[in-house]
């Protein structure tokens, strides 16, 4: 596997996008990639932690990317902007900076191959990258073959609407860049205390205290947001779950549905039947859901990532034809 660094300038206009390109070995890929998995992360971590998936997929003949969002791992300038997004117009600088890496791997590998035509593209978004994801199938679906969605959640809308005004209520007071120990609470604080005798705030991600400890070892995770960052989520997951915007999602785009059936995001599974119908009552054709048992909200993490890794390929190689 061949691993590339790749920097482009964010929508927001002062930032700098941090990629990275992971490329299948010639043994794994001889007549070059099948296909392009687009990894969108989550909220408050990084591109690094989706290298051991990424391998699996090289290995599968895949090429894959993903960047690190604003205000996210070694896309920030500096620390202080961890955790921070724009209250204004956050949500458009996420989608575009998703669609830029888009373009630009895809011209890349078009030289790379000598090829005037574009390989399969997938997108596969986790967390927070479920909701940018979801989003941008409203926006960006032309040429996408396939999505898979895991890790997501179907949050009453009300309660978006909540959050997006009081984000903007607080930010004219305290700004943006404040930290809200009430508006984390509601977020992913509430998550923490979801867990019945958590050892840490963070025993939601997973099961595995390893993978939890790491977790809260690593200096680019775990940063509380921002109330200009709670806005941009709030609208994201707002847009996501708003049935006259899924109904723009092509009808024959398949759709994969992942999650932990202890994950309190997606409400312990029922939130991803909720998501999963949505999209079925608007149309779509193939919206396929796996819950595992035992498990939380980072099912690539988990003891099962093995499972995860192999249901994900075999999904794609039946939604691709192989």
């Amino acid at each position: 596997m061949k691993t590339t660094t790749i920097t482009y300038a964010s929508y927001d206009g002062t930032s700098t996008i941090r990629a990275l390109l992971w490329e299948p070995d010639h043994e794994a890929a001889p007549s070059g990639p099948r296909g392009l998995v687009q990894l969108v992360h989550g909220m408050s971590e990084h591109v690094e932690r989706y290298a051991g998936f990424a391998e699996y997929l090289c290995g599968r003949g895949f090429a894959v990317c993903a960047n690190d969002h604003i205000g996210h791992g070694k896309t920030v300038a500096s620390a202080d902007d961890l955790g921070h997004m724009p209250l204004e117009k956050g949500e458009e600088v996420l989608l575009h900076d998703v669609n830029a890496l888009r373009e630009l791997v895809m011209q890349r590998l078009r030289e790379d191959s000598g090829s005037s035509g574009d390989l399969p593209y997938i997108i596969f978004g986790h967390s927070m990258g479920s909701f940018i994801t979801r989003v941008y199938l409203t926006r960006y679906a032309l040429g996408v073959r396939a999505a898979v969605i895991c890790g997501t959640g179907q949050q009453p809308r009300a309660l978006s609407a909540v959050g997006k005004a009081l984000t903007r209520g607080i930010a004219r007071s305290r700004g943006e860049r404040y930290v809200s120990e009430l508006v984390d609470g509601m977020g992913a604080g509430a998550y923490g205390k979801a867990i019945e005798g958590a050892r840490t705030d963070v025993d939601w991600i997973a099961t595995d205290p390893e993978v939890v400890d790491e977790y809260r070892r690593d200096p680019l995770c775990g940063q509380k947001f921002t109330v200009g960052a709670y806005h941009t989520l709030s609208t994201l997951v707002a847009d996501a779950t708003d049935p006259k915007l899924v109904a723009r999602v092509p009808h024959a785009l398949p759709l994969f549905f992942i999650a932990g059936a202890e994950d309190p995001v997606g409400d312990c599974g029922a939130g991803i039947e909720r998501a999963a119908q949505m999209y079925r009552r608007a149309g779509m054709e193939r919206v396929d859901v796996k819950i595992y048992p035992g498990v939380r909200h980072e099912i690539l993490n988990e003891p099962i990532k093995g499972q995860v890794h192999e249901d994900v390929s075999v999904w794609l190689d039946e939604v691709l034809g192989s």
